[in-house]
């Protein structure tokens, strides 16, 4: 299974501080893949990825694990960071992100 994290930074109005603020969790389990968070709607499940290593367009339907692998690809324009994990057991979305003790 693997396991995407997509989050974003904001800054503190308070602080003056980058926050690290949660986006979406992606997990892709075989061909299904699932996705959850306060801004799921931000990613698209239907974009397509370059592998850079074959040069060959990647789809969901290519297989799902192997397009969650690639998706920092589609996502490196610096508004989302894009962790992806192998994992066993999926966490609950709310674990797997690093909220700010800012408050």
């Amino acid at each position: 299974m693997i396991q995407v994290n997509f989050t974003t930074f904001e800054r503190d109005p308070g602080t003056i501080e980058w926050i690290e603020l949660p986006v979406a969790q992606l997990l892709a389990d075989g061909e299904g893949v699932r996705i959850s968070g306060p801004r799921a709607e931000w990613i698209n499940l239907d974009i397509a990825v370059i592998d850079p290593e074959t040069r060959e367009r990647v789809t969901r339907a290519d297989g799902a694990e192997r397009w969650a692998r690639l998706l920092p690809f589609a996502f490196h324009s610096g508004d989302l960071n894009v962790e992806v994990t192998e994992v066993t057991v999926a966490e609950p979305v709310d674990a797997a992100f690093h909220y700010s003790t800012a408050a």
